[in-house]
């Protein structure tokens, strides 16, 4: 809408027999770019329809580079593989997708039943799933308070990745307080509590809460948690910015696509497969915090911590066993 209206404006200062030159890719569905009258509120036609048009995909009518100097075949798969089917096709292909069309497939995930192997040797430690070493972590926490079953869910999920890249979904927990210990217990309390345990049962090294709403109060709690009960975690507050249903889609599309996202059996067992199968974007009042949730550890870059440590063990069940020192986050991640 700000772009229509700047072109608009356009008008008011173009120099008499001036031209006006767009160049850009169609990002949205609802891109200027468009070829095709999409609802644009008061447009009647495309915005640009009485233009001169030239598009170059970067493939041609025989799924050949039109560029193979720069992008050549190997490159194109990667950069498919990297940004998943429904970007690739909106920056290189030209072909904006509508987002009614994205779907998620529970049946496209690779199940897996291991149990985590957490091992130390010469003061190294290690963490594997089904024999693969894992090199890094990343847990959500998408809080909210209410009686359980009622508004939104509470959810922490925790995401590992191996050393080929891979992404193992090992917890997705709904998690609630009780209300009958409320009087000895208070709610958030409780919730840090779970959390705590979540920590130390799966070796994270930080947890990252979403602060939109009651977050910003509970990431402080969490943080006394931890230290009272001795766990080394660093707690990471975010504030999301950009739209839920687009951070799901590109958290997702890439992964799924590569069949490079397994799941633990306990997942299923979850309301997480339910949210996938019934996902729309835009659709109102749809369930969709546990898939928020596991968006955010995929999204997140991975939380490496250095391999040899002191004699000391740590509190929460060994030595940190990530390899090189880093914490950085995706462009949406404002600590």
């Amino acid at each position: 809408e700000a772009l229509r209206e700047r072109i608009g404006e356009a008008e008011y200062v173009l120099t008499p027999n001036g031209l006006k030159l767009f160049i850009g890719t169609p990002h949205s569905y609802y891109s200027i770019y468009s070829a095709e009258h999409r609802d644009e509120g008061d447009q009647e036609k495309p915005i640009l329809e009485s233009y001169k048009r030239l598009e170059v995909p970067i493939l041609d009518d025989l799924g050949n580079s039109v560029w193979p100097e720069r992008f050549s075949p190997g490159r194109i798969d990667a950069m498919l593989a990297a940004t998943g089917p429904a970007k690739f096709q909106s920056q290189m292909l030209l072909k904006a997708r509508p987002p009614t069309d994205c779907r998620l497939d529970p049946e496209r995930l690779t199940v897996y039943h291991d149990a985590l192997i957490y091992r130390e040797s010469n003061r190294t430690a290690s963490l594997s799933l089904g024999g693969r070493r894992l090199v890094s972590a990343s847990c959500w926490w998408d809080p909210a308070y209410g009686a359980p079953g009622a508004g939104d869910a509470n959810v922490v999920a925790a995401v590992f990745t191996d050393e080929l890249g891979s992404y193992w979904l090992h917890r997705v927990e709904y998690i609630t307080h009780n209300p009958s210990l409320v009087e000895d217990v208070d709610e958030a309390t409780q919730l840090c509590r779970k959390v705590a345990e979540i920590v130390r049962e799966l070796h994270l090294p930080a947890v990252v809460v979403e602060t939109n709403g009651i977050g910003r109060f509970l990431a402080g709690l969490l943080r006394q948690q931890l230290g009272r009960t001795g766990l080394r975690c660093a707690v990471v507050e975010h504030a999301s910015r950009r739209n839920k249903d687009l951070r799901i889609l590109e958290a997702f599309d890439a992964v799924m696509a590569a069949n490079r996202l397994a799941v633990h059996d306990s997942v299923l067992r979850t309301a997480f497969v339910r949210e996938m199968r019934e996902w729309r974007p835009g659709a109102p009042d749809q369930r969709d915090d546990g898939l928020d949730a596991v968006a955010g550890c995929l999204l997140a870059e991975p939380i490496r911590l250095p391999q040899l440590m002191g004699d000391a063990p740590l509190d929460n069940g060994g030595r940190p066993w990530r390899g090189g020192p880093k914490l950085q986050l995706d462009p949406d991640f404002v600590p």
